[in-house]
């Protein structure tokens, strides 16, 4: 039988730890501090004759009774004393004036001599917060300086469309017209595109959102005439309606682009003599008008069509991006990436029966029938 450790271990054992630690007893009454609580109050507050020990930790929480951080606080500290093994945590700042400064207050209940006792660890979290912040702040920047490009760059392509319309009148230059205006239709894409995954990882409104729905609207934005849709017993979700229709527009317009041998696929647009702007030629097996489906899982939806599918080869950086092998943006399959994830699932590529490219969506909120 394993014998107990002696006080003098147990108190030099929490000493040594890195982080402030108070232990309360069943009231709240801080009965021990480590040497890291000791050393944050000399430095912070100037000695407090034996650091708060003696005083009730929840008392000195209820002051701030206009702090709902220090509620908080006494709610979690009050469950752990109460029975609840935790942990509980909360995060908060703890500013001074020399710098900013973020906390976690960690708190676990446990038993010792018959008697109910918290531990209340606080643990400097400042480089995490501040890495998060600073990743905010470019994030932020980043999307202004997109949004500003993409009306900047829309101005000139407007023009270079202007002149390619009355360019076209002659009959001479109607190739180069078409050429020209292509290229610019295509540079308008790239850009919105970009756009677009720059705000893919957010969701701005949640709610219940009828797949069949945003699917069939996604579907009226595809330019492909020929091919069909599908939708198969789907499921309604919690997530937001504009991002998922821009997920289906994106998978759609994958399964057009890729699995049809239309004009679409073969006309290898030039934007400079002799280039092919990275266009694979059509598949011969990828069979004619693309047939796409839609349907239910347990836990999400797929999208399927009978196109050649994506081999498992390349599946896995399929979703990053700037990946393409047709000379399209690259950005597709990774904006629709993002847009699960945002939505706390998971995008996996497969087969689909019969053959074809099978997008399975799970791990997503679905809303109960």
């Amino acid at each position: 039988m394993t014998s107990p450790l002696p006080t003098g271990i147990t108190t030099a054992g929490v000493d040594a730890l890195p982080v402030e630690i108070a232990i309360l007893d069943a009231e709240g009454t801080i009965t021990l501090v480590n040497e890291a609580w000791r050393r944050f109050a000399d430095e912070n507050h100037g000695t407090h004759g034996r650091y708060w020990m003696g005083e009730n930790y929840l008392e000195i929480c209820r002051r701030a009774h206009a702090d709902p951080l220090a509620a908080a606080a006494v709610e979690g500290i009050e469950a752990a004393l109460g029975g609840d093994d935790g942990p509980f945590r909360l995060e908060y700042p703890c500013h001074s004036p020399d710098e900013h400064r973020w906390y976690a207050m960690e708190v676990s209940g446990f038993d010792a001599d018959g008697s109910r006792y918290a531990v209340v660890a606080h643990i400097n979290i400042t480089e995490r917060k501040l890495a998060e912040l600073r990743s905010t702040a470019r994030e932020r920047q980043l999307e202004t300086l997109l949004t500003v490009l993409t009306h900047d760059i829309r101005n000139p392509l407007n023009v270079i469309e202007g002149y390619a319309d009355l360019l076209a009148t002659d009959l001479d230059h109607a190739d180069e017209a078409a050429r020209i205006r292509r290229a610019a239709l295509r540079i308008a894409e790239i850009t919105e595109a970009t756009l677009s995954f720059s705000q893919s990882g957010a969701l701005s409104t949640v709610s219940p959102v009828r797949i069949e729905e945003v699917a069939r609207e996604a579907w009226t934005r595809v330019d492909d005439a020929a091919a069909s849709l599908t939708v198969v017993n789907p499921p309604t979700i919690h997530g937001d309606r504009r991002l998922l229709i821009q997920l289906f527009e994106r998978l759609f317009q994958n399964s057009v682009e890729h699995g049809s041998t239309g004009p679409r696929t073969a006309h290898g647009d030039n934007t400079e003599p002799g280039g092919t702007n990275g266009e694979a030629p059509p598949d011969p097996d990828a069979g004619g008008d693309p047939a796409i489906t839609v349907g239910s899982l347990p836990d999400g939806f797929y999208v399927e069509d009978d196109g050649p599918g994506i081999p498992e080869e390349i599946r896995e950086v399929a979703v990053v991006a700037d990946f393409s092998t047709r000379g399209t943006d690259g950005l597709g399959l990774a904006i629709v990436q993002s847009i699960v994830q945002a939505h706390g699932g998971t995008l996996t590529i497969t087969d689909a029966v019969g053959g074809g490219a099978r997008f399975e969506i799970r791990g997503i909120d679905v809303a109960p029938v």
